[in-house]
C-alpha cells in the first residue's frame, strides 16, 4: 500500500495546569516542518516535579527517543525469549533497505506507517498464540505499539486511531499475515535463512504463521515478530538521532 505524505499547518498548543507542575508549549507544526526538529524539539520542556515526568519529559525529541528504546527492548526480549528455546530457534537478522529517510516528513510518514504495522501484526497472531505468557507479552507489546502509533497519529494531525488503511476505529483492525508482509517486505532484501527471497517461504524461518494453535506455531510467531522488530529497531536506530539529536 502507497502511502502519501502529510504536512499540517494548524499549530499544537498543550497546555498542562497543575499545582506543582506548569507547561507551556507552542510548536508551530508549518515551523517544525521547515526548521528542523532538534530545535523544535528543544522547546519548552516540562518541568514538572514528579519523578515520572523528570524520566520522560514530553518533548519531541524525548518522545522519539523513548520510540527507539522501546523497539529496542523490544528485540532484546524477543531474543532472549527464543534463545531460551535452544540452539538455532532464533532466526537471523534479515538485511534491509531503504530505512534511511531524506527529510522528516519522511520519517514521520514511514514511522506511521511501520507503528501502524506493528499494531495490526500483534494483534492478528494473537488468536494463533498457546502458550498463555507469550500471549501476554505479544499483548503488552502490542499495547505500546498502539500507543506509539496514537502519539504519530496526533503529531501528524491524525485522528488517533486511524490505522494504515486510513480506517478510524473503535475497534482495532487486525491484519493478516499478508497484509504485514506487504507493508514490512519492501524492506527487506534478505531475510539471511536461506529463502531464495523475503517472500518466498521457503526458508528455515519465513515470514509467516499458522493459525493452528500450538507450541512450534509459537516459535514461529516469536519469530515473526522479532523480524518485525528488527526493522523497527533499525529504522529508528538509523534516523532518530539525524532528525532529533538524541
Amino acid at each position: 500500500m502507497s502511502l502519501s505524505s502529510m504536512e499540517s499547518s494548524n499549530d499544537v498548543s498543550p497546555v498542562v495546569d497543575a499545582d506543582t507542575c506548569r507547561t507551556e508549549q507552542t510548536i508551530g507544526r508549518r515551523g517544525f516542518f521547515r526548521g528542523g526538529a532538534i530545535a523544535a524539539g528543544g522547546l519548552a520542556l516540562s518541568t514538572c516535579l514528579s519523578d515520572e515526568a523528570h524520566a520522560a519529559p514530553a518533548g519531541p525529541r524525548q518522545q522519539m527517543a523513548l520510540l527507539r528504546r522501546h523497539e529496542n527492548d523490544h528485540v532484546v526480549f524477543l531474543e532472549g525469549a527464543l534463545n531460551a528455546l535452544g540452539a538455532g530457534v532464533k532466526r537471523p537478522r534479515p538485511t534491509f533497505q531503504g530505512l534511511v529517510q531524506p527529510n522528516l516528513n519522511a520519517f514521520l510518514t514511514t514511522a506511521l506507517a511501520l507503528e501502524n504495522t506493528g499494531v495490526g501484526a500483534y494483534l492478528g497472531a494473537a488468536p494463533a498464540i498457546f502458550d498463555p505468557g507469550y500471549l501476554a507479552a505479544a499483548g503488552s507489546i502490542a499495547l505500546i505499539e498502539a500507543r506509539h502509533a496514537g502519539f504519530l497519529n496526533g503529531f501528524r494531525s491524525r485522528p488517533m486511531t486511524q490505522n494504515l488503511f486510513n480506517q478510524e476505529l473503535s475497534f482495532e483492525r487486525a491484519f493478516t499475515v499478508s497484509e504485514v508482509v506487504t507493508s514490512a517486505g519492501p524492506f527487506i532484501v534478505s531475510l539471511n535463512d536461506g529463502s531464495s527471497s523475503p517472500t518466498a517461504g521457503n526458508g528455515s524461518h519465513p515470514l509467516d504463521f499458522s493459525s493452528t494453535r500450538s507450541a512450534g506455531n509459537d516459535v514461529d510467531i516469536l519469530n515473526f515478530a522479532l523480524a518485525l522488530e528488527y526493522l523497527e529497531q533499525e529504522f529508528y536506530d538509523a534516523n532518530v538521532f539525524n532528525f532529533y539529536g538524541v
